[in-house]
Parts: C-alpha cells; sequence; structure tokens
C-alpha cells in the first residue's frame, strides 16, 4: 500500500510527528508498505525544504519562509497538491486544525481519495483554543476544522478514550473511529547500554553530582502543568534536601517555569539544560531516577496520550504522574510506576519523595515499567490496527458498506 502521512508541523521539536506519526510509519515500512510524510516546518524554519530518508520513511519538508498569513493559506494547497501527486492509497492526516487540516480539507473537498484523520489533542472549545492565546478568528477556525474533518474523513484513529468520545459525539460512526494509544520508539530495542561514565558525565554536565533527581525531557507548551513539579520539589526539599529536578526543554511555557523556580526559593535546585538532542536523550534517561510528568484534571490532559510517559517508561524509569487520561492504561500504580491525583501538589511531593529516596525501589519500578510498555504497546504489535483503519476507510471511498 502506498500511504501518504500529512504532518502538522516540523519534525521536531513538538512530538506529533516525530513521536506519533513516524513510529507509524516505521511499522508501516517493515510491513512493506511505502510511507512519505510531508511537513511544513513553520515552527522550525531551519528544516524548510529538507527531504531525507529514515527507516524506510521518506520525510518531506515543504519550503516554507515564515508562518505567515499568506503561507498559512498556501503551503496547505502546496501540500495536497504533492499529496495527491503522490498517488496514494490512502492519506492519514495527523491533527485536524492549522497547516494539515487544511490540507486535508483540501483533499477532501476536490479528491475522493481514502482520507483518514488522527487526533491527538482536544484542539477546539474546551481544549487548546482555551489555554493558546490564538486570535478570535482562529479560535473559531480550529473550532470548525476539529469537527468538520472528523465528519468528513473516510476513518479516525485517535490516541485515548476520550477523543474516541468526542468523535462519536460528532456523529462519526462508531465503526469508523480506532482507539490507537501512543507506543515506544522502536530504536530504543537497540541503543547501546549506557556507561557509568557516561552517566556520571552528564550529572556532572548538569551540576548535581550524585543527588537524586527526576527528569522531565520534552517540548515545553504554554500552559503546561510542570509548575505542579516545582511545588512538589519545594515541599521536598527539607525531608530531601539533596532532591534535584531537571526540566529538559524549550517552548512557550519554560519562561514561566523559571520565574516559577526563581518565587518558589528552589532555583538552586532545579536545572534547565535547554534542548536535549535526540541522539544525547537515551543518556539522559539513563542518568536519571525518575520521570515526573504531571497533570490537572481537564478535558486536554484527559485527552492526551502522553508519548514522554511512554518513552520513560520504555527507557526503564519510574514515572511518577497524576491520574488522568491514558496514563491509566499505561500505568499499574505502585507496580509500573505512581500515579497520584491530578493538580494535588502534596499528593504529587508523597510520590516524588517515595522514589528519590529509595532508588532501588526506583529501579524496580522502572524495570516492571519497560516490560510493561513493551509488552502491550509495541507497534508493530499493534500495527493491524492502523492497517484496519485503512481498509475501513479504502472500503466507504469505494462506496461498499
Amino acid at each position: 500500500m502506498n500511504v501518504v502521512m500529512i504532518g502538522p508541523f516540523a519534525f521536531k521539536p513538538k512530538g506529533t510527528v516525530s513521536a506519533r506519526a513516524f513510529f507509524i510509519a516505521q511499522a508501516l515500512a517493515r510491513r512493506g508498505h511505502r510511507v512519505t510524510i510531508l511537513m511544513p516546518p513553520y515552527d522550525n524554519l531551519a528544516d524548510s525544504g529538507q527531504v531525507w530518508e529514515q527507516d524506510g520513511v521518506r520525510l518531506e519538508n515543504m519550503a516554507l519562509r515564515r508562518n505567515d498569513l499568506w503561507d498559512q493559506f498556501v503551503v496547505p494547497l502546496r501540500i495536497a497538491r504533492r499529496a495527491a501527486g503522490l498517488e496514494p492509497d490512502v492519506v492519514h492526516v495527523f491533527k485536524p486544525i492549522g497547516y494539515s487540516g487544511f490540507a486535508g480539507t483540501h483533499l477532501r473537498w476536490f479528491s475522493r481519495r481514502p482520507l483518514v484523520l488522527d487526533t491527538d489533542d482536544w484542539e477546539g472549545t474546551g481544549g487548546w483554543n482555551d489555554v493558546n492565546p490564538y486570535p478570535a478568528v482562529w479560535r473559531r477556525v480550529f473550532d470548525w476544522q476539529e469537527r468538520w474533518l472528523a465528519r468528513h474523513a473516510d476513518a479516525v484513529t485517535v490516541v485515548s478514550r476520550t477523543l474516541q468520545t468526542q468523535v462519536w459525539g460528532f456523529g462519526v460512526d462508531p465503526g469508523c473511529v480506532v482507539y490507537l494509544p501512543n507506543g515506544p520508539d522502536p530504536g530504543l530495542r537497540n541503543l547501546a547500554e549506557v556507561s557509568e561514565g557516561q552517566r556520571t558525565q552528564v550529572r556532572a554536565a548538569l551540576g548535581i553530582g550524585q543527588a537524586p533527581f527526576a527528569l522531565y525531557l520534552g517540548h515545553i507548551p504554554h500552559g503546561t502543568d510542570l509548575d505542579l513539579a516545582l511545588d512538589a520539589l519545594a515541599r521536598v526539599r527539607d525531608q530531601l534536601p539533596a532532591a534535584r529536578l531537571v526540566i529538559a526543554g524549550v517552548g512557550d511555557g519554560l519562561p514561566v517555569l523559571q520565574a516559577r523556580a526563581q518565587e518558589a526559593g528552589i532555583a538552586d535546585r532545579v536545572v534547565f539544560p535547554g534542548w536535549i538532542e535526540h541522539d544525547q536523550a537515551h543518556v539522559y534517561w539513563s542518568a536519571a531516577d525518575a520521570a515526573i510528568n504531571p497533570y490537572r484534571d481537564n478535558l486536554i490532559n484527559r485527552s492526551k496520550c502522553a508519548g514522554k510517559v511512554v518513552l520513560a517508561m520504555a527507557m526503564g524509569k519510574a514515572v511518577v504522574t497524576s491520574r488522568v487520561g491514558e496514563n491509566l492504561a499505561y500505568i499499574e500504580d505502585g507496580r509500573s510506576g505512581l500515579l497520584t491525583e491530578p493538580g494535588d501538589t502534596d499528593d504529587l511531593a508523597r510520590a516524588l519523595l517515595a522514589v528519590l529516596s529509595d532508588r532501588r525501589w526506583a529501579a524496580e519500578l522502572g524495570s516492571k515499567a519497560k516490560q510493561r510498555i513493551w509488552a502491550r504497546f509495541d507497534w508493530d504489535a499493534r500495527i493491524e490496527k492502523v492497517e484496519g483503519a485503512y481498509q475501513i476507510a479504502l472500503k466507504l471511498a469505494r462506496g461498499e458498506n
């Protein structure tokens, strides 16, 4: 099968393409399918026009000079034309809004090629529309896109049970909606073992020596809940003065966190090393004692399927996160990680103290987490679900019931 995927933005720093679409594409390629991913790199203009092949998948960045109104109108049309020109058997659009959403809409209006939509966030009213500082007109557009494209796609893949219910609520036939939570990066299976010297070097670079630390690694969006982690660290500093928190990443939410650490009087206990390149991320995970990913209870967090939690589990780390959304599917509380009450800083502090004060237990949790994520959520073991979504789309496009 010839599959064209349309990403919503660049390969990095955000994760929808690199940590979802690409992993699905890799698994499809291993099954003998031909896969191309088209991307509008408005959030990483250095990738403009770059094309490469990786693990049997072709990745193409559209030429994009800047993220202005002209590009926002023209680039989706170019993506749609390029997608149609590749003569795919099916087009898989990732995210219903923005560049990819407009490209998908164009294809739906002017092409009858089978179209599958993937949704991994609650984008409109009640979701990111209420958090991100979008102009009012864009909020209305995104809200319309999220509903319209789901209704007009031939099939929809969803990352969470909450989004599954949302799409059903749009009036989409439940038989055309495929639940597809995130899975681990297959490349992690073949990583070389990290030496004690490498771990020591990372800890020295972070300036924390042998102190126990919890790690967050990834994009830091506007409206991040990592302020909960900072407050939790402030609560444990008297019981475990050596405890440290490393928040590695970039994004609109980073300046707010840096200011919050200063306000809480823990700036000397929090390290912000910036963006960690992919080929070094596993060394940082190996050096960490635990991973921390706190969330509040809202529609955004109920809808998401945190790839960062999946990554940390695949790296064998004890994950401290919140009892919300797909975290409940991934983690068995007290066995393969720790689940805390959403938004409850005291409960988060309790769990953080538990894993950082008992490194042996943290290692046991991490080992069980690794076993669980590979046994239950490996992409190769679930790729038939993706192929099933494509078959649904193909049958509907042919007018078959």
